[in-house]
Formats: C-alpha cells, structure tokens, sequence
C-alpha cells in the first residue's frame, strides 16, 4: 500500500510550533497491512517519529499518513476474546448505573465502533445507539448483528448524514480511537456540539504512563496520532469545555491491557489544567534510552533460544510492531493468531507468515512468545487444553520489555 506521509509542525493540541522529536523509529510498517507472498517488500514503510510540545507538553506524532484505504479494508476484531466483551458488559452497565440511572433509554453514539459489540451491550440495556466506523467491512457486519452504523469517518462534517434523532445525544464514547485521529481538537469541538447539556464523553486510549512503564514501543504507530496521560488529558479536556468527572470507572482489573479510560463531562467554560512540560520532556527522553534497551533485550533472548522453535502470540499491533523494530526476526519461526486477517499472509516489514492458532496443534513449539499480554491466562489456558502445552512455555512479552526486568 502506497500512502502519503506529510511532516506536521504546529501542535495537534495547542498549535504552538515549539515541537521536539525523541523518539524516532525508522522504517516502520502499518500495524494491519498483512501481505501476500508475492507483495513482500512492496508494504508501506516509513519513519515514526514521536515528539512533545513544549508549551502544552502533549506528546504526539509528528507524521499524518493518509489512512483513508487502509481504514476502509482494517478488519481487526476483539470480538474472539471473551475478556474483551466481558470488558465492554461491565463498562455498558457501570456507565448507565453512574449517569443514566433515571434515563431509561439514553442515546449514545460510539466513534469507530468497530463490529458492534460495545453497542450492543449499551442496547441490551435499552439505550439508543448508533455507531459511526470507516471500514466497510466491519460497518456492515455492525449492521448485519442489528446495531445501527454509519460507514463513515467522525469529523466535521458528520452532521450531514446523522440521522435527526441523533443530532443531540446523552453520550459519546469511543475505544482505542480518539488517539487515531490526527485533528483531535476539531473531533472535541464536534463532540461537545453534538452533546446535551450535561452530556457525557468517553474516552479509552492508550495510557503513555503505562507505555513508559513497560516500555511498550509498539505502541508507537503511524495510526496514533497523540498519547496521552491522566495529566495531559485532563489539559485537553479542560481547554475544550469538558470537565474530568473520572478515571475510575472499571477497577484495573477489570481493564484491557493498556488502558487510560477518562469519562468527562460537557461544561460551557475553559477548564485550566496545568502540565509540567519539563517532568513529561524528561520522562520521554527516559523511555527512549528504555526502548532501545528493550529491544537489545527481546534481541538477546531469541539469540539465546536459537536452538529452540520460537512462534510468537499475537499478530495485532503489538506483536507486529515490536517484532518490526528488530534487527534479526529470525529467532521466531511464524506467528499465530487467534483470529488472523486471511490466509496464507505475512507480517509486514518481518516477513513472517501468520498463522490461525491450529497450526500449534500440527508443529509443535518449544516456547510461544505471547506479545497479547493482556489476554496472557485466557491464551495459556486454552492452548494448554486444546493443544497440550504446558503454562512454562510461555513468554509474555511483558517480561523482555519492563524496565524492572532488566
């Protein structure tokens, strides 16, 4: 896929032009650009460059890629994993206990709502929903299980197509996705016109702190667009009209692997927030030494196994991305997934051929790198029963990343 990658220079969250790259990793591959045999070596590639802002300290990608085509063919799904749709249950159910007690059928719209699940657990406890996703593919599936979707990209012209009765709604959410868009402000503008007074905003994206904290690299990708902490995201919130009301709606456990959920309310007044630029600029530069230590790291233990089969877990962002930043692949023999985009398919940029997880059952592995680490018990457990492996050959990623492990 041929995609055009332009250099921003002004903050996508201030617009101050005072920009500094840290962290830079070269030649990097869309996370969900599977290829075939024959386009090996034909797969986008380009730099990722990560910098701050140093007047509102928001860190964020310095690079908008043209993603329209590859979003209208993206077909990444959660729904094999009951972890995920038990996420989304207990989210559904938290939400209308905490604001919508009294409102027996509250309207909510979900930007890039994917296959539908989390509106459907919203409609099964009588909410109005609509959906709004720009693949094609998972609109009409969203559709086809009876959760109404839009084929379309949230941005200022959504107006045009929401049905009527969807022109003022109660609540607005949105998972893993508010981070994929590269004008966020013009999206939290749209969003508070579209509210109710009172109404309600949320938002889960990837928590930079626990990005930091693991040193999770992958999460570094040409479809993110900023990254976010409880202290930065309460700066934007606040500078749009939006005040913090929690960052405790779900206990962490009840979380998925990476995940910073805010839920915020429409106010119709600025709310100051204050960032320690200084504090997020040192911290950044900090996982950048991390980073390369993390892949020296994961380099070192394949080195180690080379005697041994190596296959990797997880052919979602994480385990493509992390696998990409390497030197040498060559440790691993294949990935497995459980639920792969198509058959006979190779990683981007590695070149690994990507597997459905039965192929487990035929060529044995003597350890499984499981890069999914947020689904790390549901993934032992089942390939334990189903294959006959047992819990010590297994790797979480987790463990060759975090610093602490060092």
């Amino acid at each position: 896929m041929k995609s055009k990658h332009t250099r921003i220079y002004n903050c996508r969250i201030c617009n101050a032009t005072e920009m500094e790259v840290v962290i830079l990793l070269k030649q990097m591959p869309f996370t969900d650009e599977f290829i075939s045999k024959q386009d090996i070596g034909n797969e986008f590639l380009a730099d990722i460059e990560i910098s701050i802002c140093k007047v509102c300290g928001c860190t964020q990608n310095v690079n908008n890629t043209d993603m329209d085509d590859y979003y209208n063919e993206y077909t990444y799904s959660v729904q094999s994993s009951g972890f995920a749709i038990q996420f989304m249950g207990t989210l559904a159910e938290r939400v209308k206990e905490r604001y919508f007690r009294a409102n027996s059928a509250p309207k909510v719209v979900e930007i890039g709502s994917g296959t539908g699940e989390q509106l459907l657990e919203f409609k099964k406890l009588g909410c109005e929903v609509l959906g709004i996703e720009p693949s094609e593919k998972l609109a009409e599936y969203a559709n086809g299980i009876g959760v109404p979707t839009l084929h379309a990209f949230f941005d200022g012209d959504i107006n045009n197509i929401l049905p009527d009765n969807f022109k003022s709604v109660d609540l607005i959410i949105s998972s893993y996705t508010y981070d994929h868009i590269p004008q966020p402000i013009t999206v939290l503008k749209k969003i508070h016109e579209i509210l109710k007074e009172d109404g309600i905003m949320i938002h889960e994206v990837h928590d930079l702190d626990l990005i930091k904290q693991r040193n999770e690299y992958c999460l570094f990708e040409h479809e993110h667009y900023t990254y976010l902490n409880e202290r930065s995201i309460s700066y934007v919130m606040g500078a749009n009209s939006f005040e913090v009301d929690t960052f405790s709606l779900l206990l962490q456990n009840e979380k998925r692997a990476n995940s910073l959920l805010v839920a915020a309310r429409k106010v119709n007044c600025v709310k100051k927030y204050e960032v320690d630029v200084q504090f997020e600029l040192k911290e950044l530069k900090q996982l950048n030494q991390d980073v390369s230590v993390s892949i020296h790291r994961i380099q070192s233990w394949l080195s180690d196994n080379a005697n041994v089969k190596v296959v990797a877990y997880g052919a979602g962002g994480r385990g493509i991305m992390t696998i990409a930043a390497l030197n040498d692949v060559s440790g691993i023999k294949f990935i497995v997934d459980k639920n792969p985009k198509a058959e006979n398919i190779f990683a981007p940029k590695s070149h690994l051929p990507v597997y459905g997880i039965d192929i487990l059952g035929v060529e044995h592995a003597d350890k499984i790198l499981v890069f999914s680490f947020g689904y790390f018990k549901e993934i032992v457990n089942e390939l334990c029963d189903k294959f006959g492996y047992t819990p010590n050959q297994f790797v979480s990623i987790l463990d060759l990343l975090e610093p602490k492990n060092a």
